[in-house]
């Protein structure tokens, strides 16, 4: 089992469309992979699913005591499962603020799952259910838009990176990747990608996602670009993107057993 958190405190950038293709792009390469839909919006939970705001979902085993087992649904993807998210958890950074060790309810909560990826989509904030997803993972794919102002802000990710591995004790929690977005051949599209290149180096993913309504169509129809408009040039992106972080995040079969996720 590989737990990869999609992070970026700023919205917009293509986080939740991220994680629906990329676990869709590693299922088609013969992988077991869940989502967990970590977002108040539940906008993961809504283009895999079709289904709007559901209860039971991953809130009422953050805040409550439900079985991570009896939430994981099957979506429209093969291969592909998903522990759904709903309004609730906008609510729920207050509600776990006073818990004992809240960052690491989701990492106890999939102790013992069993698929190959799992694949965390966050809030556009760094509070509390973002924590527990970067506690929850090895490793962090940032999206970042090619467009004006996207890299405002990006440098507080990193703080609260670090402070997670130091105060939680998680030396192998890693930016794997940052993934361009939104791209388009323009001025300032050119221009940010070579501002990422300088920053990022060797952690700069080479796919870049372009800007294509086939995504926003796609999740209409609940499905992901990758069987909405296989051949459109965000689905081959995508399929790129997933045999890319193939490379760069290996997958693993044993069950999840996130190291000190017992520890408290």
């Amino acid at each position: 089992m590989t737990a990869i958190c999609i992070a970026n405190n700023k919205g917009g950038v293509g986080k939740t469309t991220t994680a629906v293709n990329l676990a869709a792009g590693l299922a088609r390469l013969n992988y077991k992979v869940l989502v967990v839909d970590m977002d108040g919006q539940a906008n993961a939970t809504y283009a895999l699913t079709g289904r709007v705001h559901p209860a039971p979902s991953v809130y009422d085993v953050l805040v409550g005591t439900r079985k991570i087992d009896s939430v994981i649904w099957q979506t429209n993807e093969e291969n592909v499962w998903l522990i759904p998210g709903d309004g609730r958890l906008q609510n729920a950074d207050v509600e776990l603020a006073s818990k004992p060790a809240r960052e690491w309810r989701l990492a106890r909560a999939l102790t013992g799952q069993e698929f190959h990826y799992i694949i965390i989509d966050t809030p556009p904030s760094l509070g509390v259910l973002t924590q527990n997803a970067l506690a929850a993972s090895t490793k962090v794919l940032v999206p970042i838009s090619l467009t004006e102002f996207s890299l405002i802000g990006i440098d507080k990710l990193d703080a609260v990176i670090e402070d997670l591995r130091e105060q939680l004790d998680l030396p192998d929690l890693e930016i794997a990747g940052v993934i361009a977005t939104f791209f388009e051949d323009t001025t300032t599209s050119r221009e940010t990608w070579g501002i990422l290149e300088k920053k990022y180096e060797e952690r700069l993913l080479s796919t870049r996602i372009p800007k294509n309504l086939d995504l926003e169509k796609a999740h209409r129809e609940h499905e992901s670009v990758l069987s909405f408009a296989p051949s459109s040039t965000s689905g081959l992106a995508y399929m790129e993107l997933a045999r890319e972080v193939k490379r760069r995040v290996a997958a693993h079969s044993r069950p999840y057993n996130r190291r000190s996720a017992q520890a408290y």
